[in-house]
């Protein structure tokens, strides 16, 4: 199989297929299908010379990358220039992306992996292409059963696909241990081939170790199943033999079966019995020139011929251009050595017609544009059909409470809150609505909501992760739990129709989500049952999104201290539930006792995949509702009351196997009613302040039981003391994690305080210099009454001021002289007394 059908592999789930996480870090094609040891060493720097140089050209004689190859092919025999021509420099070409299936040349290739451009065409043997730094290079690097695939899980595509026959050679770097390449084969323009070294880097040395023993294993029972199946029907004396033999002399190829398409096609076979060549004489390079132009080879339509057939609209002169006439006539010359000489046609503008060379290119054009607007158009039907269907297959569960009309707006109308996230909604609202239902496709949005409200209610910040870094850097690095991540992939829902395909749609998101989180949170890394919870966010969210609310759950929610390697919180959260049983229902606890069955053998799984490994999505669904809505209680009130709500039944079992068997498998398979009675009896249910007193009960059981005087020998002795002393370090640690949060809050506080008393001084001296002002005031209007009063003007209930009455013999006593009072004053006539003044009421 060639990488000119570069495709979607249709890989069985029970095929063979070992998958590694590599760094891709570029491509150099050589002249030679074998290489010198040093070959990834001398890429490497290539790639670190031409991405310092910015992709210019640089010169290296016959020396480095270019002199090894062909010190080893033995004198340069197979490189492209002869030992005689002048050495030409190596070229190096910036690739601005990574490869993806989005794009796609007239072959069928990605462009990084084939040469788009004419003028590549001289640097077909010395390019050297680094990948962008910038883009996302991490690539998952499988190896089936006779075929290697890199699947990019940012695209969601195949990148590249080879089979073990087109693969020459595979080699490790000496000096950057930690890389590794392999050499193939690959067919430029339908016909010429030259041989590619692609490079990857690992984690480290152990990993590249792994994948060149996985490729040497895969290899050889390759080839023994090859062998086996060629003894069977390989017959020396059949002229097929002979023919397949020599096509591989042709071609240049391994010998192989005679059944890819890279052999003679019928054609050939065609020409040699219709001619009765001798095979063995075809041997000879004369008569091989003499088949490679025969006139039969003309009567084939080539591929550029049936890319444009398989677009192209049948047009009137279509017979004309079957014989050869107007375009396709000097595109057919082109080949055979071009028909630019020729009289041009009548009509022809300048009298002249085009040569052979601008009409194949003009040809070249048109059908790529016409390819390219095709592919455009089925890529965007595609991808919004994809869409609606991954919408239709993440939430492809059955909803056990469905949600009514009201509840539904009361939902839209809190997420179509302007500034949502800094707004505190009412607590017995969103209890109530979350209680009476959430919308399925609206889900996800709701959760992010619920979050929101869970930070604003908080009254006491959670730690952020010391890593800051944004998503998508954290998808450009290598994990080193990728193997545990790839083992489980498989595992995670693995009848849900989004998580079914072997490296698809859902698996890869998954790996992204884990990959992220696992380099996000060095401590926790990856641990079993975080996949579940990933999934689950995953049906409702989009990537990225599904990454925020795992950081959520894990920090703000504190659900990561139950995967730490100690696990000590997780028996904890055992002895917890334990302690719950034993007070709600002391039958079945006794009943569980006395068949030495703990928490352990049975809830461990709902802690850790929060009931996702083991019962149905919309259950699930609904349990993660409540767990953004309340918190990680949820699960203690879950556990207790589906125990609780079969008690009768697991009270009829008399044996360990039955009992523990009948709660992994029987319980999780409830009925609708059950499993909505459960969850509003969960709504209804708290426990908070009994989780606190028994975790506390724990430690203190924990501090009595070290006390105890010692009957355990000194080895035993020590081994305990170690793991008291580690247990009581990760106490000590969460301790003064709690501790920095609490003088963080009360340096704030005091900070708040001192603001505030501030404030209180500043508005004291406000308060002293109004009522020196009101006294002042005061002062005014006592002046102006007793002034008032001495010119006979007297105010009124109402505040307004009033002449004395006069009799007319008074009304002007002072006519021939000065008023009372005015004696000192100059002459003149005196002002009547003004009109009544409206005073303010309060003087």
């Amino acid at each position: 199989m060639t990488t000119s059908s570069l495709s979607a592999p249709q890989l069985s789930p029970t095929a063979f297929a070992k998958k590694f996480e590599v760094l891709f870090c570029g491509r150099v094609t050589v002249a030679h299908k074998k290489a010198p040891p040093a070959l990834i060493d001398e890429c490497i720097e290539k790639f670190s010379q031409s991405r310092g140089s910015g992709g210019g050209a640089k010169g290296s004689g016959g020396g480095g990358l270019a002199g090894g190859l062909k010190r080893a092919d033995g004198g340069g025999d197979g490189l492209a220039e002869s030992p005689t021509a002048p050495r030409r420099p190596l070229l190096y070409k910036r690739d601005p992306s990574f490869p993806c299936l989005q794009a796609l040349d007239e072959n069928g290739l990605s462009p990084e992996i084939t040469l788009s451009h004419a003028d590549d065409a001289h640097c077909h043997s010395t390019g050297v292409r680094p990948t962008s730094l910038q883009e996302n290079r991490t690539m998952l690097f499988m190896v089936g059963r006779s075929q290697i695939f890199l699947v990019s899980p940012d695209t969601k595509k195949v990148a590249i696909e080879k089979s073990f026959r087109e693969i020459s050679f595979c080699s490790q770097g000496i000096h950057h241990v930690d890389h590794f390449g392999f050499i193939c084969r690959e067919t430029v323009d339908g016909a010429s081939c030259h041989f590619v070294c692609y490079v990857f880097q690992c984690t480290d040395e152990s990993l590249v170790d792994e994948i060149m023993l996985t490729l040497k294993q895969a290899f050889s029972v390759a080839a023994l199943q090859q062998s086996v199946r060629t003894q069977s029907q390989q017959c020396d004396s059949c002229p097929m033999q002979q023919l397949h033999r020599l096509c591989e002399r042709i071609e240049g190829e391994t010998p192989q079966p005679p059944r890819d398409t890279a052999a003679p096609g019928p054609s050939l076979l065609y020409f040699i019995y219709s001619n009765h060549v001798d095979v063995a004489a075809l041997s000879s390079p004369g008569l091989m020139h003499v088949v490679g132009e025969s006139p039969l080879r003309s009567q084939r339509h080539s591929w550029r011929q049936q890319i444009f057939l398989r677009v192209a609209t049948p047009q009137k002169n279509s017979d004309s251009i079957e014989r050869g006439e107007g375009g396709l006539e000097a595109y057919g010359g082109a080949e055979g050595g071009g028909a630019g000489g020729d009289p041009a046609p009548p009509g022809t503008p300048g009298g002249k017609r085009k040569s052979g060379e601008e009409l194949r290119e003009l040809w070249r054009k048109a059908i790529l544009q016409q390819i390219l607007l095709l592919r455009m158009e089925t890529e965007n039907q595609r991808l919004q059909a994809s869409d609606l269907q991954n919408k239709r297959l993440k939430q492809d569960y059955e909803e056990i409470t469905p949600c009514l009309k009201d509840v539904t707006l009361v939902w839209e109308r809190m997420l179509a809150t302007p500034g949502r996230s800094k707004v505190k909604f009412d607590s017995d609202t969103i209890h109530a609505a979350v209680t009476q239902g959430v919308p399925r496709p609206q889900r996800g949005e709701i959760w992010k909501l619920l979050s929101e409200q869970y930070v604003l209610r908080q009254t006491v910040p959670a730690r952020p992760p010391a890593n800051q870094t944004p998503y998508k850097d954290l998808l450009k690095q290598l994990t080193s739990q990728q193997h545990a991540i790839l083992i489980d992939l498989g595992r995670t829902f693995p009848t849900h129709p989004y998580f079914q395909a072997q490296l698809g749609a859902g698996q890869l998101s998954l790996y992204n989500l884990l990959k992220a989180y696992s380099l996000l949170d060095p401590e926790v890394g990856y641990c079993q049952g975080l996949s579940f919870i990933a999934g689950v966010l995953l049906l409702h969210l989009e990537e990225e999104q599904a990454f925020d609310m795992l950081k959520f759950l894990m920090y703000d929610m504190g659900l990561r201290k139950q995967y730490r390697p100690d696990m000590i919180i997780l028996q904890i959260q055992m002895y917890q539930l334990s302690r719950l049983l034993h007070d709600y229902h002391r039958d079945l606890h006794s009943h569980l006792e006395l068949h030495e069955i703990g928490p352990s053998l049975y809830a461990t799984p709902w802690f850790l995949t929060v009931f996702a490994s083991h019962f149905p999505l919309g259950f699930v669904a609904r349990v993660f509702d409540m767990l953004f809505l309340q918190g990680s209680e949820v699960i203690f009130k879950v556990a207790l009351s589906l125990l609780g709500s079969h008690k009768p039944l697991i009270l009829q079992h008399d044996s360990l196997e039955s009992i523990v068997d009948f709660i992994k498998t029987t319980l999780p398979n409830l009925g609708l009613v059950q499993m909505e009675k459960t969850i509003n009896q969960v709504c209804q249910m708290d426990v908070s302040k009994q989780l606190q007193a028994y975790e506390v009960e724990y430690h203190v059981l924990q501090d009595e039981l070290m006390d105890t005087p010692p009957t355990l020998s000194q080895s035993q002795r020590v081994a305990q003391l170690e793991r008291t002393n580690q247990s009581l370090r990760q106490q000590n640690r969460d301790l003064l994690e709690e501790l920095q949060v609490s003088q963080a809050r009360v340096a704030g506080l005091e900070g708040r305080l001192e603001g505030l008393a501030r404030s209180e001084g500043q508005l004291r001296e406000q308060v002293c210099g109004l009522e020196e002002e009101a006294r002042g005031l005061q002062g005014t209007v006592s002046r102006l009454h007793t002034l008032l009063t001495g010119l006979g003007v007297h105010t009124s209930a109402e505040g307004e001021l009033i002449a004395r009455p006069r009799s007319p013999d008074q009304q002007r006593p002072w006519a021939a002289g000065h008023p009372p009072g005015t004696e000192g004053l100059g002459k003149g006539t005196p002002d009547p007394l003004p009109e009544p003044l409206a005073l303010p009421g309060g003087l």
